[in-house]
């Protein structure tokens, strides 16, 4: 795939969500696209991490402990609720271990790593680095949130987001994005900024459509 540039990567990724808009608009399509969601994250994970240049033993660690960070934070946070507040994941992100799916592993990853890149572009001191990244992925969260609801991604038990979720969010990117930061370093990745802005139009399209 990197043997592609990066702007027609960046423009099949633009069609791929825009038929998942679609989908998700459908009555004919909406009930069956929940389950193709995890697909969709792991497709995007594939072609954004394909246009990572230079990889060392110590990024691919550094990506590795990101998203398994990001995983027993979710693990914790379904058994306690003391951690983003009290929910439960559906059954349509895949196959799940103690209760969180395996996915959430990749979707922090790749979170992490494209807000971190975008944050970059903006700043180089690393505290305003990884307060910006933090930041973006609660943007990015606040309008995820309700299109998991409604669809069956995951539950809050109360009926509604609290507020203990973003500012967790926030805590939480923020002490990762500053390790990540501080441990690895490495050349932009042209997909990075793409991506993010292409989930964040795809969760405000339907945050719109569906209010």
């Amino acid at each position: 795939m990197s043997k592609v540039k990066p702007i027609t990567a960046g423009w099949i990724l633009v069609i791929v969500y825009i038929v998942g808009v679609i989908g998700f608009s459908l009555p004919q399509t909406k009930k069956l696209m929940p389950s193709l969601v995890w697909v969709n994250l792991l497709f995007t994970a594939v072609i954004l991490l394909s246009y990572h240049k230079k990889w060392s033993r110590e990024i691919v660690l550094a990506l590795f402990l990101i998203g398994a960070c990001g995983f027993l934070l979710e693990v914790i946070g379904v058994k306690t609720g003391r951690i983003f507040g009290y929910y439960q994941y559906g059954p349509t992100l895949g196959f799940a271990l103690w209760d969180t799916p395996l996915m959430m592993f990749v979707n922090w990853l790749t979170t992490i790593y494209i807000t971190r890149q975008v944050a970059e572009m903006v700043s180089k001191d690393i505290v305003m680095t990884s307060l910006l990244a933090a930041v973006l992925m609660v943007l990015l969260d606040y309008f995820l949130e309700p299109f998991a609801m409604k669809y069956g991604l995951w539950i809050w038990n109360s009926g509604e987001v609290p507020m203990q979720n973003y500012v967790a969010w926030l805590v939480a990117g923020f002490f990762l994005q500053y390790l990540f930061i501080r441990g690895v370093k490495f050349s932009p990745n042209k997909l990075s900024l793409p991506v993010y802005l292409i989930q964040l139009a795809f969760f405000v399209t339907l945050f719109l459509i569906n209010r």
